[in-house]
């Protein structure tokens, strides 16, 4: 059976393909095409210089790299449609102190994920062992 295709368009003749570093990882790395400043707390779209089409029935969200995240820098805005053939573009803040990011860095990963088209109905819910008890009701 044919293996689904990420399909990628260059918009840049800089932009880097994204790439898996282990067979086996959930996501595919995303690149920074050019230098980027990180000031605390403002967010900044970085340019990747790249577009995909991804196989149908599949969406992708834009999540963090764990050595991002332990400077302290962070996704937000990460999701793409599955019709979506604009640039990808990563929305990236620092919690942190100042952050460079520089040209052909690895900045993100981008993440598959399935499609759902469920209808949504209105009404009650069933009962559950947890009901609303929300944030920190399991413990720890």
């Amino acid at each position: 059976m044919d293996r689904p295709k990420l399909k990628v368009k260059r918009l840049h003749p800089k932009a880097k393909l994204p790439t898996k570093a282990y067979e086996g990882d959930l996501g595919y790395d995303l690149y920074a095409l050019s230098k980027a400043v990180l000031r605390p707390l403002e967010p900044v779209a970085i340019p990747t210089g790249i577009a995909v089409e991804l196989p149908e029935g599949w969406g992708a969200f834009i999540k963090d790299r764990s050595s991002m995240a332990l400077k302290g820098v962070h996704t937000l805005a990460g999701v793409i449609d599955n019709g979506y053939r604009g640039e990808i573009r990563v929305v990236m803040v620092s919690f942190g102190e100042e952050v460079v990011v520089e040209e052909g860095q690895k900045i993100a990963q981008l993440v598959p994920i399935k499609l759902t088209d469920w209808e949504v109905v209105e009404g009650e819910l069933s009962d559950s062992e947890r009901r609303e008890r929300g944030f920190g009701s399991s413990g720890g």
